[in-house]
């Protein structure tokens, strides 16, 4: 798709109406050089003299001239027309391919935040140990029941002293069961296992009659078997708790050092998942030899046993008391939904019918970094799994590179526009790569609509939206036309003066300046439709760009709601305001600290009391500052205290807060602590975060601005993020479009329901703009806070 392209009348891309055109011209223009010869030849046979001859030729070689002109304009015409149609969309769907991996990568960084903090919840590591600690005194058990550790092969136990040498055979098979048992460990992991030993070994302390040592022993172990129990249903409600939170993944699992599976999220699955061995998953393997807390894994897509589908596992080390820095007990493993998430993302931007179905032959997709399908919208064309038939150059990308072509797919000729993946922040993706396929006939639709829009044709065609090119083009027209005015102008007085003679002229002329003012009309109609596709163009850019950034901020802001809900579970919180004291509000600040080091995207986290003191946070440069302050009266504590399930969050919108002097807008996202971590019950605490708003909200905004065809930002275009008053709460825009100001947006924007998107044009301070605004629908069960994206870009060449 190189600008260098020239349209041939006859590419089936030219529209019957262009075409139509065409000919029109080349026919006129046709008629107008032979009448330009038949002036010649009439001047020679009506001057009386070599002046006359020669300036009645010379006039009409200037009119065969300008003729030729517009010949060669109106094939130019069919190239600017259709390469800037070509231009236009591959550079929406250049932005469309990459903003799809880039929202992708976007999650998955969140995927290495998340596994790295929940590898240290205390629960996940007391339940390894204690796992590992039981396992171990299973072996003394064993002894007592009369088998040695070294034993291979199963026996019968051995009657030691004290016990009834009257055993019956059922006794006997229940204490050879048992002996099995404790010998192959990790099979009590295994769906109700491990109850049904209980009730086995309850009944086996009961019948023994060892002495009083061995039975302390017997009996101490039955109870560590109970506590190993309940320490698994707490750690796999904890994980559910996760599950609850984060509604994208499919599953959480913990695994101890050999990789058996010891607790999971999913409870339809714990049957089949719990005791299943992982120590041949790179997942698993890799996680153990991390070297600390902030390090993670992040394994490609991939089969493992822990589901029925192809999986995208993020895992990391469980360590030793929950230490960043302590010895490797096991292993997180989290299971990302990435099928439901990539369909969500490449579903989005695509051509829809009327009912709400992507097109015929359109299509979308992510590649692999060895080419292969890991998502498609259409996986019957697009087989997950299989090699991407595209282009070498759509495969063969660098990071951040960006291809397209043409090609047939499908028995269809089709545009492929293929991105890929540069990472986001600190995360570096995982080579993957975005394509979207479209027939060619979708880019070169007729796309002209009567959108009632207040602009003149004269001022759309002086216009910035309209390309330099096209302005030179509709002058270089005008003059032409006024050129040729002239000239007939001139003959028909020059004839007038030869009496009789120059009656002959008349006509000549007449029949240059009718067909002149024919094709020049045409050509300024042409022209004139140019720049009206052209603002069609971009307006639907702009509504894209405005969809994008909402929907960027909505999945943002949806990981705040899921993150505010899971950390106010945590111990260190619940068990400082319980117990309160200097040491344990240390802690609970030490424990943000650590949140906050994973989660970089937020400014401070912190922890207040029922009175609304702040006892602890993150930043602890402020704690005496945040210590002085009363937010018994601040939204976000007052909707916090109010929450009475672990599944409700509260928000304070952006605005002013004490909590942050130095910043213009705040946004903080607030939890109930409940004793004990209780799902639900009242609120003993709030705890509060302060998300990087302005720093996270202006890059979503930046990467939503128009560009150029080379790629630059166009002067003057400004996108807003405005709250339900209109309000801009962010921007990247000078003092016209500063946070604090009010934007006067046109009715029909704030007519907007959810998810809806629309543009236009409209004027603000003296100034025309056209705009894209698209309002929030939220993103899976996060409502968003009834905002608005506007996109905008000025018409005048003089922003």
């Amino acid at each position: 798709m190189s600008v260098e392209k020239n349209f041939s009348v006859f590419d089936p891309s030219i529209r019957f109406e262009h075409r139509e055109f065409y000919e029109e011209i080349v026919n006129e223009l046709n008629v107008i050089i032979p009448v330009c010869f038949y002036g010649e030849a009439i001047a020679v046979a009506i001057s009386e003299n070599s002046v006359e001859r020669d300036q009645i030729i010379e006039l009409m070689k200037h009119v065969e001239g300008f003729s030729r002109q517009l010949l060669q304009i109106t094939k130019k015409l069919f190239d600017q027309y259709y390469i800037a149609k070509e231009e236009q969309h591959e550079s929406i769907l250049h932005t469309t391919a990459y903003n799809k991996i880039n929202t992708l990568d976007r999650n998955l960084l969140e995927r290495t935040c998340d596994v790295r903090w929940w590898a240290l919840e205390t629960a996940f590591s007391d339940c390894i140990a204690f796992y590992e600690k039981t396992k171990q005194n299973a072996v003394s058990i064993l002894q007592i029941m009369g088998e040695g550790q070294s034993q291979s092969q199963p026996q019968e136990p051995a009657i030691t002293e004290g016990t009834d040498a009257s055993l019956s055979a059922a006794e006997l098979n229940i204490n050879s069961q048992i002996a099995d048992e404790l010998r192959n460990f990790p099979e009590l992991l295994k769906d109700g296992a491990l109850k049904d030993f209980i009730g086995r070994f309850k009944h086996f302390c009961h019948a023994s009659q060892a002495g009083d040592k061995n039975q302390k022993a017997l009996e101490s172990f039955l109870q560590n078997m109970v506590d190993l129990d309940s320490k698994i249903s707490f750690a796999c409600d904890r994980l559910e708790d996760i599950k609850t939170s984060y509604t994208l993944y499919r599953d959480l699992v913990i695994a101890d050092s050999e990789g058996y599976v010891i607790a999971n999220s999913n409870s339809l699955r714990r049957s089949d998942v719990l005791g299943i061995r992982v120590n041949d998953e790179d997942w698993f393997t890799r996680a153990l030899k991390t070297k600390n807390g902030t390090e993670y894994i992040a394994e490609d897509i991939c089969p493992s046993k822990v589901e029925e589908q192809l999986s995208l596992v993020y895992s990391t080390a469980v360590r030793e008391d929950s230490n960043e820095d302590g010895n490797v007990l096991g292993a997180m493993g989290i299971y990302f939904d990435f099928q439901g998430e990539a369909k969500i993302i490449l579903d989005e931007y695509m051509p829809l019918t009327q009912e709400g179905i992507i097109q015929d032959g359109c299509y979308s997709m992510f590649t692999s970094s060895d080419g292969k399908i890991i998502a498609s919208t259409d996986e019957d064309i697009l087989e997950v799994g299989t090699k991407a038939h595209i282009p070498r150059n759509n495969r063969a990308l660098v990071d951040g590179g960006q291809a397209n072509a043409y090609m047939a797919f499908e028995g269809v000729e089709s545009a492929i526009f293929s991105s890929r993946t540069d990472g986001y922040l600190e995360y570096r993706g995982l080579g993957w790569s975005s394509h979207i396929i479209l027939p060619k006939s979708h880019i070169f639709v007729d796309t002209i609509e009567d959108g009632g829009y207040n602009i003149e044709s004269k001022e759309l065609m002086n216009s910035n939206i309209n390309p330099d090119i096209n302005k030179q083009t509709y002058a270089k027209i005008q003059n032409d036309k006024t050129e040729i005015l002239l000239i007939s102008i001139n003959g028909t007085i020059y004839g007038s003066k030869m009496g009789v003679r120059g009656d002959q002229l008349g006509p000549i002329f007449n029949q240059i300046t009718q067909s002149s003012n024919f094709i020049t009309s045409k050509m300024e109609g042409l022209l004139q439709e140019m720049a009206a596709v052209e603002l069609q163009l971009n307006l639907k850019t702009l509504e894209n760009f405005a969809k994008q950034a909402i929907d960027l901020i909505d999945r943002n802001l949806f990981e705040r709601s899921a993150d505010i809900r899971w950390w106010s579970t945590d111990e260190y919180f619940w068990k400082a305001l319980l117990n309160p004291s200097e040491e344990e509000f240390m802690k609970a600040s030490d424990r943000l600290k650590v949140i906050n080091g994973s989660y970089t995207m937020y400014r401070n986290l912190f922890l207040a009391d029922l009175n609304g003191v702040i006892r602890a946070c993150s930043n602890t440069e402020l704690m005496s500052e945040l210590s002085e302050l009363d937010v018994s009266d601040h939204i976000w504590f007052e909707e916090g205290a109010r929450t009475s399930r672990s599944s409700q969050y509260a928000v304070q919108d952006v605005m002013n807060s004490s909590l942050e002097k130095d910043k213009q807008r705040s946004l903080i996202y607030a939890g109930g602590v409940r004793k004990n971590g209780e799902r639900e019950g009242k609120s003993i605490g709030v705890l509060g975060v302060l998300f990087d708003w302005d720093t996270e909200a202006k890059t979503i905004l930046s990467t939503c601005l128009p560009k150029d065809r080379k790629g630059e930002i166009i002067p003057g275009s400004v996108a807003v993020y405005v709250n339900h008053d209109f309000e801009v709460i962010e921007t990247t825009g000078n003092e016209d479009f500063s946070v604090g100001s009010i934007l006067t947006l046109p009715d029909e924007v704030s007519a907007l329901h959810s998810g809806e998107k629309i543009s236009g044009l409209f004027e603000f301070n003296d100034q025309k703009y056209i705009y894209g605004a698209c309002k929030t629908k939220g993103y899976r069960e996060y409502p968003g806070l009834n905002w608005i994206a506007c996109v905008l870009r000025p018409i005048s060449t003089s922003a």
